[in-house]
């Protein structure tokens, strides 16, 4: 019977245990680092790289993809921004439908798509009070002194502009895609994403909700480059708006129509856009000439941000109306 040298059977047991003390090291890292990018009880990205992932994918779509397929050509100022945001718009719902089977592990619904009559229903509701709260607007100018409506029906000049009617007509679309793949990107993916993930043992639901509409307004005012505080205040406003649209609703239709309606009415039917630069492109139904001071009747103006004011009153009381109350009904897989 051969002999067991103790000492050379306890080298090889402490080897064996610092090779596995090793692996396990190994493991718990690489246990970490997964853990930060991947949630194994979902299994599926973690919310943050999620909405950054989003995020980065509606840049691409609107100022990257849009500039490389345009490069060197010259279309109308209309025609142009409705090429890109077709682009834009393709782009986006690529991204949902490659983040909804891919990433998200979802039904593409869950972002608010779930079309139907009640969606048109709704889609047509943010419109008319979208037209009926930016209404408010040109009225306290023409009060104030403040405007003087300088042309009805106005084409705009510049170089290759179209007719007023073709231009016009143009713009819908263009402001309607606008409306899609915003909608679909700040508030189907980001909000949607952002409020999953902020559920935890230190956040109730109803603060995961309101941090998550938070940010995606954020987000929404920084990824729009504001020059000024007054711009970046205003797009945070109006992202807070179109979020808590989608929060009430579960659904992308309210806030679509709601931000469809609010840029066709500032920039093509009632003129509130016609203190910006290069304004004089744009076809409008009333284009109002502004002497007053540019901290009311500005773009982002306290005459303007009153109008905001009044959709937002408006929208609070057609949820309420038609939902019977003003409160979260985002519903999916994840947050049941």
């Amino acid at each position: 019977m051969a002999e067991v040298d103790p000492d050379t059977d306890f080298e090889r047991t402490a080897s064996r245990s610092a090779d596995a003390d090793r692996r396990a090291d190994r493991s718990g890292i690489v246990g970490q680092v997964v853990s930060v990018l991947w949630n194994r009880t979902e299994n599926r990205l973690r919310a943050l790289w999620r909405v950054l992932g989003a995020t980065v994918a509606g840049f691409v779509g609107v100022y990257v993809v849009p500039t490389l397929v345009l490069a060197g050509t010259e279309l109308p100022p209309s025609v142009t921004g409705a090429v890109v945001n077709l682009i834009a718009a393709l782009a986006g719902l690529v991204t949902a439908v490659c983040f909804a089977k891919y990433v998200d592990r979802r039904p593409v619904t869950d972002y608010g798509l779930a079309f139907g009559p009640s969606w048109l229903t709704d889609f047509g509701a943010g419109s008319a009070i979208a037209l009926a709260g930016m209404a408010v607007a040109l009225p306290v100018s023409l009060i104030a002194g403040w405007a003087t409506v300088s042309e009805l029906f106005s084409g705009g000049t510049g170089a290759n502009t179209l007719p007023f009617a073709v231009a016009f007509g143009v713009y819908v679309i263009q402001w309607v895609l606008v409306a899609f793949w915003e909608e679909l990107i700040n508030r189907g993916l980001i909000l949607t994403s952002a409020v999953e993930g902020l559920r935890n043992r230190w956040l109730s639901d109803r603060g995961a909700v309101v941090v998550g509409v938070v940010a995606s307004a954020l987000i929404f005012s920084i990824t729009h480059f504001p020059n000024s505080l007054a711009a970046f205040g205003s797009r945070l406003m109006m992202g807070v708006i179109l979020a808590a649209a989608y929060v009430w609703t579960d659904s992308l239709a309210l806030p679509m129509g709601l931000h469809f309606l609010i840029n066709f009415a500032t920039n093509n039917i009632y003129g509130l856009a016609n203190v910006r630069e290069a304004a004089e492109v744009l076809p409008m139904l009333l284009r109002p000439t502004f002497t007053g001071p540019s901290q009311f009747v500005g773009a982002f103006g306290l005459v303007n941000t009153g109008a905001w004011l009044c959709v937002a009153a408006l929208t609070v009381g057609y949820v309420a109306f038609r939902y019977g109350s003003v409160e979260s009904r985002l519903t999916s897989a994840y947050l049941e």
